[in-house]
Order: C-alpha cells, then sequence, then structure tokens
C-alpha cells in the first residue's frame, strides 16, 4: 500500500499538468461559445485555440524539462515578470470591443462556474503538501484559500433568486476575495515561502499553475469587474 501511494504521488506533477489541459480545454470551450453568441467568426475562434495551446505548451515544456524550468526559476526575477506580462496578456487579449462583447455576453453563472476549477487546484496543491512536493506554509493556505473561494462561488449561486440575477453586493464580495486570494497566495507565499523552499531541495515548479493558470484567472477576476462596471454605466 505504501508504494502503490509512493508511486501515485510521483505522478502528482503530470495529474497537475492533465488538470491545467482540461482547464484550457473548458476556457476555450467558453470563449467559442461567447464568440458564436457575440457573433464571431470561426477565425477568431481558432485564433483563440492557437494561443492557448501555445501558452499552455510553453508552461507545460517549462514544467516538465528539467533543464527549461532551472534556467526559468534560477534566473533572477524572471518568474515574477512573466507572470506579470502574463497577467497584462490576459487582460489586453480581453479589451478589444469585440472581445468585451463576447466576454459580456456569457451569462453571469456560466462565467462563475468556471471557479469550480479552483477547487481542483486547491485539492492537487493540498495532495502536493502532502507528498512533500510542497511547504506547509505554501500548500495549507493556498490550497484551502482556492476550495474556500469555489464554496463561496457556490454560496453567492445559491442566494440568487429564482428567476433573477446574481446579487450584486455579494458577487463583488466574492470577486473580491476571490482576486485577493490569488494575489496573496502566488506573489507573496510563493516568492517568500515557495521559492526559496524548493530552491534549496532541487524541485521544480509547476509552470502550468504559476504562469498559465493563475494568470488567466486573475485575469478573468478583473475582467469581471470591469463587467460590472459597464453593466452599471
Amino acid at each position: 500500500m505504501t508504494e502503490w501511494f509512493g508511486s501515485a504521488f510521483e505522478l502528482l506533477p503530470w495529474l497537475i499538468s492533465a488538470s491545467v489541459a482540461f482547464f484550457a480545454l473548458d476556457l476555450w470551450r467558453r470563449a467559442a461559445e461567447a464568440a458564436r453568441l457575440a457573433g464571431g467568426g470561426d477565425r477568431a475562434i481558432v485564433v483563440v485555440g492557437v494561443v492557448l495551446a501555445a501558452w499552455l505548451g510553453l508552461a507545460l515544456l517549462a514544467t516538465h524539462v528539467p533543464a527549461l524550468g532551472s534556467a526559468v526559476a534560477s534566473t533572477p526575477g524572471l518568474p515574477p515578470a512573466l507572470l506579470v506580462v502574463a497577467i497584462v496578456a490576459a487582460l489586453l487579449a480581453g479589451s478589444p470591443s469585440a472581445c468585451r462583447r463576447a466576454f459580456d455576453s456569457i451569462p453571469l453563472e456560466s462565467m462563475m462556474t468556471l471557479f469550480y476549477w479552483r477547487a481542483v487546484f486547491g485539492a492537487l496543491i493540498i495532495a502536493a503538501y502532502a507528498a512533500g512536493r510542497l511547504p506547509a506554509g505554501f500548500g495549507i493556505p493556498v490550497g484551502l484559500g482556492d476550495i474556500a473561494v469555489t464554496m463561496l462561488m457556490i454560496l453567492v449561486l445559491a442566494l440568487r433568486p429564482a428567476g433573477g440575477g446574481i446579487p450584486r453586493g455579494p458577487f463583488l464580495l466574492w470577486n473580491a476575495i476571490g482576486l485577493a486570494d490569488l494575489l496573496i497566495g502566488v506573489p507573496i507565499l510563493g516568492a517568500m515561502v515557495l521559492r526559496p523552499w524548493a530552491a534549496q531541495r532541487g524541485l521544480p515548479g509547476n509552470f502550468g499553475l504559476q504562469l498559465f493558470v493563475v494568470p488567466l484567472f486573475i485575469a478573468i477576476h478583473l475582467h469581471l469587474f470591469g463587467r460590472l462596471w459597464r453593466e452599471k454605466r
């Protein structure tokens, strides 16, 4: 039994990467539906798919190719710089008016259910901590934070009156908590706890989470604030 758990824990990086890939597929599916609702052509859908696939591929290469991952992790200032670039790129991608119309056409409750993925990633982060691949000071608060954000999302959806819209106040509070959890978890705890701990042990980073999932979720939270502002105007 111990040997089985040991081999399962060794598969965790691949399981996380597979989950990241399915998250990308789910995100592309929603983006394709939004593009169709907004009158976008197949070309826009293909472009979104190609960009997501290229971005995901680079992140997974850095995760599973030791030389590339070590080069990224050991270059001073490069991981946070790449994170900022990824967030800015995701924000700029949604800034054209056609993209805003497509984003605004997605029902808000459908957009929120994308955050079920945060519970999936939170559970995987806690599993990685249990396997000794993450320090307690990072794995426990980040993993539980992701799960808590998903639970709060379910609560906000449950507060929606029958046939009515999502209540604005609880939604804004949830969106702010979800964004704050990401900003505290990756830039702060990642720099102060995770990177020194991983460097001492020679463990590679999971760039699929750090440079693909996290910047996309941060950008989506910010785009949701922008959507509410546009609706209020």
